[in-house]
């Protein structure tokens, strides 16, 4: 025990022994999306996230499991999900498929550095590459804050940035990305390793160029193997790579170029599994379009001689390309994008990453992330914190990280037992007595799930400290309780005790399995009910029967079932009939939807259902939905209480008819005359009368007759009341119909043309009906205009078409010339009235010149005048006349004298 708590102190406060421990507890990811690892092994989503990136981001919590800060490489959020104080304008990018990698400091538990990589993805698109900031926790009530930014390592490099750790005894990390020689130009070849250590980030890289490696696609994952021998490059179209890494120098060796078979052959996502022996890998067939994707998910066994051909198909499907990430339960997980901007809800997960093929039980869309998206990237982390030997021994001799065993089962944890050694165990946190390299527990409860982990210290203490872990989940054994099963009666005889019942019934949990005998010997040889969906018992009201239970893991229990028939009365419900409105077109059968819930709230009870038929009602099966659409037809309600039958009733389901209703699609009222009264049709139980050329439906009346007055569109709505004792409807049906405004023409203008070959009459009217129009009220012509008439007495008639009225207006058609011009010639000498108008007046014709000064009084049967006064040659001008007409009205013109 002593022994155990000094270890778990130096885990406590030794920097180098909490690598791996909690700092991969909590991820945050895509658009809001994270998870958080539990003792047992289950992922717990977590939906406070603020990410929206497409593909990097990175996160880290702290030894104990506390979320501590994540990142999508351009702004940074502390634990409380805010912005950290100086944390955004980060140099990575959201396109980048490794945007930003977290690692501590090594010495100092408060200082953390934020890798960041950035490529430039189209024009104008700036190229920041490598650079890295700095985080102190210590800082804003240990919230953080990002005292340094930016600071440049590479001009230029790929998307890509991977981390293990160098050396157990100084704490010492490489940071290690893909560039060029120089780190200044897009075509790659040298791979980085920058040294981090108790003073910093050595800013000057140790570099490994392949003269035979020319990259030019920047996207894909960098994954180091957890042991950190191993370093695994993506390179989409240019290629998949591995390389023997050694942590000691920085350097890599034996480039080995792994070939893809399949048309997938674009390789993004890369893991490692916990034993270092696979090599997974997301590739694609790199189609950006939105549709079109199709990806695969690959294993390759690196301790082959033939790696490439190694190869095993886990799952191709017609997803987009994703990362892969491992677990803290030694399990690995995958994005399973759409496409590049649409992501999933789900994430998939490599349940035995150890295994080979099949055998590594690939679960798609396994994790459930509550409505957040996880898109293409997933967070990494210094691959070492993943350097963690099994502790599980299966029976095939291999060994993995999780176990799921049934109640009073066998666990056993086991280690390698290494001379000299010092283990130190740990449940949760807390530390356990036993000091050797096996635990075992003969009998497991519930209170043996969680987390175990080992602590091996060698003699040599520049020797790194050997953790391995285990989850562990114990599942209770199936409930065994007496059960019972209360049938009512329903059949042909609903009083003779003797049914069908679906047994399955007693099973309320999707996770169990239950299998029925008749007898305690048909249990003990097997021989099981085969029908236990339809089941008639044999014995009369009340029966034995039983069964074993099987919960996922395989675990049984036994028990026995009570069956109980009541006989049964099938009555009428008092809420029958239910009552809806036909919804289906005219001419088509009556068929309407009916909101089964309120039916359930009517009854009170939540453990009321709805059947089709009788046969249904008694085996529970086919329960009618909620929203039910039919015909007219009767249903059956079961009534349960706490699972057992209490009564069955039948409710007559009643479509009912829409009105019909008919109105003219047209009516006409005179705006400056009488409103018109409208009678709806007979025969309804409510009128609503609308104007529905609003911004609202207004409504105007609620009679059947509406008096109106304007013009507009309008609509009537008509009802029918349907009902019983229990329930009243009213069916509705409307119709659209136009009031058409007009009213009696004004006259704004009257035009005559005389003194013509053509003399005309025209009118100019304004007014909101349509007009025609005549000269003697018994002709009429659409057009205002008539022509070739001779002079006299005219009544101009418009007449609304719209029967609004007719408006008259007299004028007369005087010949008179324009123009006189006396100058002896014979032509136009003098200016008189002309043509057979001249009979229309009465007295003499009055001239005068513009300034109204009498000129001369001409009798319209004489000589006219010759362009003189008192004998006096008067001047070129206008000059007006006036007569009267035999009707008693004047008519005044002007005229021009040219000289």
């Amino acid at each position: 025990m002593r022994t155990a708590s000094i270890l778990l102190l130096c885990a406590l406060f030794s920097p180098i022994l909490f690598f791996g421990q909690g700092e991969t507890s909590n991820w945050y990811f895509g658009n809001g999306a994270g998870i958080t690892f539990n003792n047992d092994g289950s992922v717990t989503p977590v939906t406070n996230g603020k990410l929206d990136t497409f593909e990097g981001c990175a996160t880290i919590s702290d030894s104990f499991g506390e979320l501590l800060f994540y990142t999508d490489g351009i702004i940074v959020y502390d634990q409380d999900h805010a912005i950290m104080q100086n944390g955004n304008n980060l140099f990575g990018d959201p396109s980048s498929t490794q945007s930003a990698l977290i690692v501590p400091k090594p010495g100092d538990t408060n200082i953390f550095f934020i890798f960041t990589v950035d490529t430039s993805a189209f024009q104008d698109d700036p190229d920041r590459g490598l650079n890295y900031s700095i985080v102190d926790m210590s800082l804003n009530n240990r919230k953080g804050v990002v005292t340094s930014k930016n600071i440049p390592l590479l001009a230029d490099c790929s998307e890509k940035i991977a981390a293990v750790i160098k050396d157990c005894s100084n704490q010492s990390i490489w940071v290690v990305s893909l560039a060029s020689l120089t780190g200044t130009t897009s075509l790659f070849n040298t791979f980085h390793a920058f040294e981090i250590n108790e003073t910093g980030v050595q800013t000057s890289s140790i570099k490994t160029k392949f003269d035979n490696l020319n990259i030019e696609d920047a996207r894909g994952y960098l994954k180091f193997s957890p042991n950190g021998f191993k370093l695994a490059s993506a390179n989409m179209r240019d290629g998949l790579y591995l390389y023997d890494f050694n942590a000691v120098t920085g350097k890599l060796i034996n480039q080995n170029k792994v070939i893809i078979s399949g048309s997938n052959k674009a390789a993004y996502g890369l893991e490692f599994s916990p034993n270092n022996q696979y090599l997974y890998v997301h590739s694609s067939n790199d189609i950006f379009a939105d549709s079109g994707h199709r990806s695969s998910l690959l294993q390759y066994d690196i301790l082959s001689s033939d790696i490439s051909n190694s190869q095993e198909i886990i799952d191709t499907r017609t997803i987009y390309r994703g990362a892969l990430q491992l677990g803290d339960n030694g399990r690995i997980y995958r994005t399973t994008a759409k496409n590049y901007f649409e992501g999933s809800q789900f994430l998939s997960v490599i349940n035995n990453p150890n295994q080979k093929g099949d055998a590594a039980n690939y679960a798609h869309e396994a994790i459930s992330l509550n409505g957040k998206m996880a898109t293409q990237g997933l967070p990494p982390f210094i691959q070492s914190f993943f350097n963690k030997i099994a502790l599980i021994k299966n029976q095939d001799g291999t060994k993995s990280s999780s176990l799921s065993v049934c109640e009073e089962e066998t666990i056993s944890l086991e280690a390698e037992l290494i001379p000299d050694a010092t283990y130190a165990w740990e449940k949760d946190g807390v530390a356990l007595t036993n000091t050797g390299n096996i635990i075992k527990i003969p009998s497991a409860i519930a209170s043996d799930s969680g987390k175990y982990r080992l602590t091996i210290l060698t003699a040599d203490p520049k020797d790194c400290p050997i953790i391995g872990e285990a989850s562990i989940e114990v599942v209770l054994l199936p409930d065994s309780t007496l059960l019972a099963l209360e049938q009512c009666d329903i059949d042909e005889n609903t009083a003779d005790g003797l049914t069908t019942i679906n047994l399955k019934q007693v099973n309320k949990d999707k996770e169990l399995d239950f299998t029925f005998y008749e007898t305690l010997e048909d249990q003990a040889n097997k021989n099981s009910i085969t029908n236990p969906e339809s089941y008639t018992n044999t014995k009369t009201f009340t029966q034995t029967i039983f069964y074993e239970v099987t919960n996922r893991l395989g675990c049984k229990s036994i028990g026995e079932i009570a069956l109980i028939v009541n006989p049964t009365v099938i009555n009428t419900s008092e809420f029958s009939p239910f009552l809806r409105c036909n919804e289906n077109d005219s001419g088509m059968p009556l068929e309407a939807t009916f909101d089964l819930f309120e039916l359930q709230i009517a009854f009170n009870n939540s453990e009321v259902a709805f059947y089709k038929n009788l046969k249904d009602a008694s085996l529970e099966e086919n329960p009618i939905n909620e929203i039910f659409r039919t015909s007219n037809t009767t249903i059956y309600t079961r009534t349960e209480n706490e699972n057992q039958c209490v009564s069955v009733e039948k409710i007559e389901l009643i479509v009912n008819p829409l009105p019909e209703i008919n109105l003219d699609d047209v009516y006409q009222v005179c705006s400056d005359g009488e409103p018109i009264l409208i009678t709806g049709p007979v025969g309804f139980d409510s009128y609503t009368w609308y104007r529905t050329n609003t911004t609202q439906l207004e409504v105007v009346s609620t009679e059947s007759q509406i008096i109106i007055a304007d013009g507009g569109d309008f609509r009537l709505e008509v009802g029918l009341s349907y009902g019983t004792n229990n329930q009243s409807i009213q069916c509705k049906s409307s119709i659209d119909f136009e009031v058409i405004s007009s009213n009696r023409a004004t006259f704004n203008e009257i035009t005559i043309k005389d003194l013509s070959s053509n003399n005309s009459i025209s009118a100019l009217v304004s007014g909101d009906g349509e007009y025609e129009f005549s000269l003697d009220g018994q002709v009429y012509q659409s057009l205002p205009l008539f022509e070739n008439l001779v002079p006299g007495f005219y009544t101009v008639f418009a007449r609304d078409l719209n029967g609004c009225g007719i408006t008259e207006k007299e004028v007369v058609l005087v010949g008179y010339p324009k123009f006189f011009t006396p100058n002896g010639d014979g032509h136009n000498d003098t200016w008189q009235l002309t043509g057979s108008g001249k009979n229309l007046l009465e007295g003499e014709i009055t001239i005068y010149d513009r300034y109204g000064k009498l000129i001369r009084q001409l009798d319209a049967e004489k000589e006219g005048w010759d362009g003189t006064f008192n004998g006096q040659i008067l001047p070129p001008s206008d000059y007006w006349f006036r007569i009267a007409l035999v009707n008693g009205k004047e008519f005044q013109g002007h005229f021009t004298l040219k000289r």
